[in-house]
């Protein structure tokens, strides 16, 4: 009887730990698998901006990260306006040579897990038909440039 003293508490020493560490593996995929959906998303709503709003408009790369997914940023963010064979545009071009809009995310999520620290996140791409890029027609039938 003596031996056997503590064993109850390095059964529960070892099942606990395996216990703990499963329901923060599930806790810590969770938040992952939520940050990849938010960038999806992200992704699909600047390049809606993109569509509709004056070309390189400040506000279409922060919309990538509209629920705060820590570790991204603007300099994740690629944008870029097609023409109509789906070729980039160099530069600021012309709203009536853009056909396309792209917009692409690339990076990686940061974890909580020990000697893991980052995962890396697919990159996701969304290209739309570009629509006004801002332009609205006045009643004389000019163009008028509106922003964001």
């Amino acid at each position: 009887m003596r031996k056997m003293r503590g064993v109850a508490t390095v059964e529960f020493a070892i099942v606990g730990a395996s216990l703990m560490m499963v329901i923060f593996g599930c806790l810590e995929f969770g938040r992952a698998t939520y940050s990849l959906a938010a960038l999806n998303e992200g992704t699909r709503r600047a390049a809606r901006l993109a569509a509709v709003c004056p070309i390189n408009d400040p506000v279409i790369k922060p919309a990538v990260n509209f629920l705060g997914v820590s570790g991204f940023s603007a300099s994740n963010v690629a944008l870029k306006y097609l023409d109509a064979n789906g070729a980039a545009l160099a530069g600021t071009p012309a709203s009536s040579s853009v056909y396309y809009v792209r917009v692409s995310v690339a990076g990686s999520i940061p974890l909580a897990i020990p000697f893991l620290s980052t995962a890396v996140s697919p990159s996701f791409t969304v290209t739309l038909p570009a629509e006004s890029l801002g332009i609205t027609i006045a009643a004389d039938g000019s163009g008028v440039l509106t922003p964001c």
